[in-house]
């Protein structure tokens, strides 16, 4: 009998009974980290932008809206890196099957 990985009996799991959007949302999170730490950046740096204009602190506000460019090129980047790693572990795992 095959031993299955923990990832195919998961895989498995979800293909029997679905998956709920925290399910996937959780997913997708483990297997891309730095993507939600970029959102979550890019978030705070709009926030803390605001709050500057707000106070009048026109050179802190700048220097968020720096930030938040900064914080989208990261998550952009993670994005398409994570895309690119994936598909070559699929492409591995085919291979070596």
């Amino acid at each position: 009998m095959k031993e299955y990985s923990k990832d195919e009996l998961e895989r498995m799991r979800i293909a029997m009974n679905g998956e709920t959007q925290l399910d996937k949302m959780k997913r997708k999170c483990r297997e891309e980290p730095f993507v939600p730490a970029g959102v979550a950046l890019t978030c705070f740096a709009l926030i803390a932008a605001t709050v500057g204009l707000k106070m009048g602190n026109r050179a802190y506000a700048n220097n968020m809206f720096r930030l938040r460019v900064a914080a989208q090129g990261f998550t952009v980047l993670a994005m398409v890196g994570g895309s690119i790693y994936y598909e070559q572990q699929k492409k591995n795992k085919e291979s070596d099957a």
